[in-house]
């Protein structure tokens, strides 16, 4: 039976349950987590291979054009399975602990703004009444589109910091009969409300966000906490309820929410957050009267296990799965509602992380490697040295056999003298190449290999240069190999920046193979990277986005790519940056190069350049990388 060096990187803790290495020695995704039934599993060499001999059609001269890579692979199959995982533990824990509400949560927007996977979002939801949560006046516009087609009364929840014109567009929204609710960041933008439903006609729903004391370890703490960055204090929220009242306006107060942090790492936290803001609820309701209030939104924070090591102490990990989670909201929230006599109310977060990251995985294609060699002596190699071992003891044990003499008075085997000189001269340069043989062998075992990889990390891994995330990386393919070489990843952008040298559980290199052309291309996955990456994309150097590539699954190992599109071409990058592509670009190239008389060559070069990917193409390695 092949080996399996999957473990290698650690896929059986942070991969389970969508991805796994089959008997071929290639990464596969199982798009219906355990569910997934044999035959179903997706081969991502042979998907990447297919996608590679796709082509596509030129947004602006309909010419055909070979997919580029780096790609990002999308498994809609696997969204919807994490959907309905979060749902199902939502309902078990609301059965189990006599819940008397429902849970109806929302994605951010902000998390993947990509147009299929917000449609997928709501359309994998409609039986939820799944909603979305929108952070600035584009995304507002995206959800009330995409929620046209959602169940009615799916939320949508109005974040961020608001000016008039987007308190009028959430109106507007409510206006449409979409289930648009303004949630307060600021006590002044209550005035703005007002000011707008008045000039509209249009009565809000309002919701307010509360800065809990409740706070975070690690990076994402700095957002909860009484000097945090969003929301009112809870002596604060009891005034935007008194001044409601005042002007007989505090049916329109719908939804208390809070969000502690992007990545919650335990239970623990999960529930005494829940506590702290279920008691400000039940105060609205008991002390400010505000008997119209309908709905807890608990935020974001359900984390995602990217290392693997399913740690409480950890920015990369979180302690618990989707069953804990909502098991510590349901019943923080229920326990303070009980004891304050306070109807429970719906229950939503605004979970974006863990329902994106496992769905999509950046593929990129090494180039060529290098090694950085350790200091050796003399500058020989490992090979070296075994083969001047070999040729010594191939030569001197027939000679040594051959020159025994035998003494006729005591009948024992002597050596001559020469012979003795001969085979200590041997031993001793035997003894010097066993002494750095093992040097020699450490040497190889601590030697790094810098792999270059055709990326940008600013454009396609922001969150790893920008908060130090660490994205599990594993080789698509020859998994049934062991990985012999200890490396790091270099980009394609002239930045010192622009290098992968930190991985998962604390590694400076990550395991990987020899590069062999034979094979055919060697590609690295980056995974659980579907949350923000895209959004948070640099133009650095100009290189952008990815190919995008969607992929259905199907029987027997077969799939479809649904859509295959080439990414960002040259001529959109340096559009961009405020050129007039034509005029100031090939307008200027072209006079010149006419000038020169070069133009027959350089006006194909010209059209080539700015109509493919800024990434390189068709490169070949050279042999010995």
């Amino acid at each position: 039976m092949a080996k399996n060096y999957g473990g290698v990187y650690n896929i059986h803790r942070w991969g389970d349950p969508y991805f796994a290495v089959n008997k071929n020695g290639h990464l596969c995704v199982r798009p219906h987590g355990r569910d997934t039934a044999p035959g179903q599993e997706i081969d991502l060499l042979s998907v990447i291979n297919q996608a590679a001999a796709t082509t596509t059609t030129d947004r602006d001269d309909k010419k055909k054009r070979k997919l580029q890579f780096p790609m990002i692979l999308r498994f809609p199959d696997v969204l919807r399975h994490r959907l309905h995982e979060l749902h199902a533990a939502f309902a078990t824990a609301i059965k189990h602990t006599g819940y008397s509400s429902v849970y109806q949560g929302v994605f951010p927007v902000k998390v993947n703004q990509n147009k299929a996977v917000v449609q997928d979002m709501v359309r994998f939801g409609h039986q939820h009444g799944y909603g979305l949560e929108a952070g600035s006046k584009p995304e507002l516009l995206i959800a009330m589109s995409c929620l046209t087609r959602a169940k009615p009364g799916a939320y949508l929840v109005c974040n961020g910091y608001k000016d008039k014109d987007y308190v009028a567009l959430a109106l507007a929204a409510r206006a449409m009969g979409l289930n648009a609710i303004i949630v307060l960041e600021m006590e002044e933008e209550l005035d703005i409300v007002i000011e707008q439903s008045r000039r509209l006609g249009v009565e809000p729903a309002i919701g307010v966000r509360a800065k809990l004391l409740t706070r975070l370890p690690g990076h994402f703490g700095s957002t909860a906490g009484k000097h945090g960055k969003f929301g009112l204090l809870a002596e604060r929220i009891y005034e935007v309820a008194r001044k409601l009242k005042a002007l007989n306006k505090l049916h329109w107060l719908k939804l208390l929410h809070f969000h502690v942090g992007s990545m919650i790492p335990s239970t623990d936290i999960v529930f005494k957050a829940a506590s702290e803001a279920a008691e400000i609820y039940c105060a609205l309701v008991n002390d400010c009267s505000a008997e119209g209030m309908t709905t807890l939104d608990c935020g974001g924070g359900l984390g995602v296990d990217y290392d693997g090591t399913r740690s409480g102490n950890s920015d990369m990990s979180v302690a618990y799965g989707l069953e804990e989670y909502a098991s510590s909201i349901v019943q923080a929230v229920r326990l303070r509602c009980d004891d304050n006599g306070v109807p429970h109310p719906v229950l939503c977060t605004e979970s974006g992380h863990a329902m994106a990251s496992h769905h999509s995985m950046i593929i990129l294609e090494a180039l060529s490697a290098s090694a950085i060699p350790e200091p050796r002596d003399e500058g020989e190699t490992t090979e070296q040295l075994h083969a001047k071992i070999h040729e010594l003891v191939s030569k001197q044990q027939p000679r040594a056999l051959l020159n025994l003499k035998g003494d006729a008075a005591t009948g024992m085997s002597t050596i001559s003298s020469a012979r003795a000189l001969d085979m200590k001269k041997h031993g001793t340069e035997m003894y010097k190449l066993g002494k750095k043989l093992p040097k020699s062998v450490m040497a190889d075992a601590t030697t790094i290999y810098t792999y270059h990889m055709n990326l940008s990390v600013f454009s396609l891994i922001p969150d790893f240069w920008g908060i130090q995330r660490l994205f599990p990386m594993m080789p698509v393919s020859r998994l049934h190999e062991r990985p012999t070489r200890m490396a790091t990843l270099v980009d394609l952008t002239c930045d010192s920046d622009g290098k992968i040298e930190r991985f998962i559980g604390g590694a400076e290199t990550l395991p990987l193979h020899p590069l062999d052309p034979v094979l055919g291309g060697y590609y690295v996955a980056v995974l659980l990277s579907g949350a923000y990456q895209e959004a948070l994309s640099s133009k650095h150097n100009l290189f952008g986005g990815p190919s995008l590539v969607r992929v259905l699954g199907g029987d027997d190992g077969e799939f479809i790519l649904d859509t295959v599109d080439l990414g960002p071409t040259t001529e959109e990058l340096i559009g961009t940056m405020r050129y007039d592509v034509k005029e100031d670009i090939s307008g200027v190239i072209e006079e010149w190069a006419r000038e020169k008389q070069v133009w027959e060559m350089v006006g194909t070069l010209v059209e080539n350049a700015l109509n493919t990917m800024p990434y390189l193409a068709d490169y070949q390695p050279p042999p010995t990388a």
